[in-house]
């Protein structure tokens, strides 16, 4: 849980960061959203072995390969979202006096966080691939470690359970992110 939570954080931290910054302005948009788009296509799994060499077998490699894995995903949601803004709403933000920062602040940003948690519940299942991934490669704890540390035996009366608490885990991780989006931003559940 530990791993995933930090990765989910970082990843939706930078997401919207980037994402934002890709979607509110074209210049950057530009530069940015090929190289996004291509970091996007790199296989997460593929470079596993990469990530294990250079930063070694710890925490830092398993918490790596989810940001890895999601955050392109991530940004180029959020970027879609902001570009989806009617233009209307900036300019009259604009119009009454609003900075860049203001902007940012008051008028995009409330309306991308309610999507960047509903990209993090749909990124869910992806975190877990790659957090499964990782404990299964190099770990000597978490779920992923015990399914494959059991595999060898074909015990399925052990693996089975784990799967089932995955799957609670997940499901658990869901409801509250779907609760969390709907108590904070009760307006965007109209849509």
């Amino acid at each position: 849980m530990k791993r995933l939570s930090i990765a989910l954080a970082i990843s939706a931290a930078i997401g919207l960061a980037v994402g934002l910054t890709i979607g509110a302005i074209p210049v950057a948009r530009s530069f940015l959203a090929p190289f996004v788009a291509a970091f996007g296509m790199i296989p997460p799994l593929a470079i596993l072995p990469i990530l294990f060499i250079v930063l070694g077998l710890g925490e830092l490699a398993k918490v790596t390969l989810i940001v890895i894995g999601i955050t392109p995903i991530v940004i180029r949601d959020i970027a879609l979202r902001a570009t989806e803004i009617p233009g209307e709403q900036l300019i009259k933000a604009q119009t009454l006096g609003a900075s860049s920062w203001l902007l940012s602040t008051r008028v995009l940003l409330p309306q991308l966080v309610p999507r960047l948690i509903d990209t993090l519940r749909l990124n869910l299942g992806c975190a877990w691939l790659f957090l499964i991934a990782a404990e299964a490669i190099a770990s000597t704890e978490g779920l992923g470690y015990r399914i494959f540390l059991v595999r060898r035996y074909m015990a399925m009366d052990v693996i089975l359970p784990y799967v089932v608490w995955i799957t609670v885990i997940a499901f658990t991780m869901d409801w509250a992110l779907r609760r969390a989006r709907s108590s904070l931003f009760p307006w965007a559940e109209a849509r």
